[in-house]
């Protein structure tokens, strides 16, 4: 049965963008320029496509002014997507798939000041996530084909780090997407080189906003080449 969906082991990069607002540590906006780094796995099964996707930032350039802060994400996503019913727009075929994810996400946040007490530079925040992925891919021939991609955390278990000599909260909570939200949308276009051998050029937006406690948003505009390759 003929699957479009780009399986087999991919590879990422890309920079762009990145605003943080980390409100443990100040309420100021900072703003750079992060790589972005990826590394993924996709199967096709009769039924479903499992997919694993791993990635990894780290700026130590993300500023106010001239107060700068050292930045690491981290995320591990693991998804099963299965397909809706196939349409077609302006005469070519548009493969949709949708399916539950589990997510593993990591931020901290090292300001890089000289200050007495680890608790005032250092930030981190996790979390531990069931959430959906809406992935299509749109042909418009045998060798070029648009994709699209978005992820959604829906409940999560969080983790924040706390004062504890002026906050009594608890560092870990049940969080919803109203309280704990992790997204990511993808656009981009693939081309193959070979039956087995594909490259992609795209844009990826990602957004992290989690408000339980001292109020953390992070969000990234991206531009990003990839390859992948199907054994």
């Amino acid at each position: 049965m003929y699957n479009p969906y780009p399986a087999g082991i991919s590879i990422e990069y890309g920079t762009g963008r990145y605003a943080l607002r980390d409100e443990y540590i100040s309420q100021e906006k900072y703003t750079g320029s992060i790589p972005y780094l990826s590394l993924g796995w996709a199967r096709k099964h009769d039924n479903y496509i499992y997919r694993l996707h791993l990635e990894y930032r780290n700026s130590d350039d993300i500023k106010n002014y001239n107060m700068a802060s050292d930045i690491t994400q981290f995320t591990l996503h693991q998804g099963f997507l299965y397909p809706l019913k196939k349409r077609e727009l302006f005469n070519r075929n548009l493969n949709l798939w949708l399916g539950p994810t589990a997510d593993l996400f990591f931020f901290y946040n090292n300001q890089k000041v000289a200050v007495d007490g680890f608790d005032y530079t250092q930030s981190f925040a996790a979390l531990l996530s069931a959430g959906i992925d809406l992935a299509g891919v749109y042909s418009l021939n045998s060798d070029f084909r648009i994709e699209s991609y978005l992820a959604l955390t829906a409940l999560s278990l969080g983790f924040r780090m706390v004062d504890d000599e002026e906050d009594n909260q608890s560092p870990a909570k049940l969080l919803s997407l109203f309280s704990g939200l992790n997204a990511s949308f993808d656009l981009g276009i693939r081309y193959y080189l070979f039956q087995k051998l594909s490259v992609k050029a795209g844009y990826r937006f990602e957004l992290c906003r989690i408000n339980a406690w001292n109020p953390l948003l992070t969000t990234s505009d991206n531009v990003l080449i990839g390859l992948t390759y199907d054994f």
